[in-house]
């Protein structure tokens, strides 16, 4: 009995001096609570916005770019008959944002990364000769270039 009134009297004075070396209050199992003030860690750097290459075998119909956000239009020149692509280079400066292309025949989306440059090619058959007109509905946070290119037959 002896031994446990020793045993039971060293563990309590060991956890008083555990207690007082870690400066306790007797709460700490509790997790700190984070800051709420503003990160200041910095975002990944982002690597730079290129235009899109003209393809081997392509010729390029319209360029535009660099530019942000919405962009009202555009109409490439007369192109000759053949198959036709649109590719687009985009960067968000802040979240990932989604950038849509309207054309004659229809429209694609775009997912840009605000970590590195996305590039998204819609290719299609068969295009008439004539003219293509041309949107980009996006924030004004995203930078983007398109480029319309023609593989003539």
């Amino acid at each position: 009995m002896r031994t446990s009134r020793t045993a039971l009297f060293t563990a309590a004075a060991l956890c008083a001096l555990l207690t007082a070396c870690t400066g306790g209050g007797g709460d700490t199992d509790v997790p700190p609570v984070p800051d709420a003030s503003p990160s200041t860690v910095e975002p990944p750097p982002q690597g730079p916005l290129t235009a899109p290459e003209v393809d081997l075998g392509q010729k390029e119909v319209l360029a535009e770019g660099p530019r942000r956000g919405i962009w009202r239009g555009g109409t490439a020149a007369t192109h000759p008959e053949g198959d036709l692509s649109i590719t687009v280079h985009c960067l968000s400066q802040s979240n990932p944002t989604d950038l849509t292309v309207t054309f004659d025949d229809g429209e694609f989306g775009v997912p840009c990364s605000n970590l590195h440059q996305t590039t998204v090619t819609n290719m299609m058959e068969a295009a008439s000769a004539g003219k293509i007109r041309l949107t980009v509905a996006t924030e004004e946070t995203v930078r983007w270039y398109l480029s319309v290119q023609i593989s003539p037959r």
